[in-house]
């Protein structure tokens, strides 16, 4: 198996390099938790694994060079993002938490890397409208 030599960024994605000369790269989006990151975090990171991982500590993230084989490709023009994109005052950190998911599962629907199931798909609505009968019934 192939050992990664080399991370970086680079326009909005991460690159690595293998010790056989190899050069793979994801969209950040695929890695939602380093897209939300600092410049700082992202780079602050080590290999593991018999340099077949990354590991950023204070992120909490891990990624094995086997999900840089298959190319992601973002597509923005998704269900989820849509509903999404009408609330963007909604915190999406504390929303994922309300729907029972962790936010990076959450961003990989609303940026198109992943396609939610009908079920989960009906979740986030219901969660929308949930929060709007809420805020609705508030008195101040």
């Amino acid at each position: 198996m192939e050992a990664i030599e080399k991370v970086w960024f680079q326009e909005g994605r991460i690159y690595i390099s293998t010790v056989s000369g190899k050069t793979f790269s994801q969209p950040l989006e695929a890695f939602p938790t380093l897209m939300d990151a600092s410049e700082t975090q992202r780079n602050d990171y080590y290999l593991w694994d018999g340099n077949r991982s990354i590991r950023w500590e204070e992120i909490d993230e891990d990624i094995h060079i086997s999900n840089f084989y298959e190319p992601e490709t973002p597509n923005y023009d998704n269900d989820v993002n849509r509903l999404l994109s009408r609330f963007p005052w909604l915190d999406l950190r504390e929303f994922a938490k309300y729907i029972g998911i962790h936010k990076s599962k959450l961003d990989r629907f609303r940026y198109g890397i992943w396609t939610p199931s009908d079920e989960m798909f009906a979740k986030i609505k219901n969660a929308i409208k949930a929060i709007g009968k809420e805020m609705s019934a508030a008195v101040l």
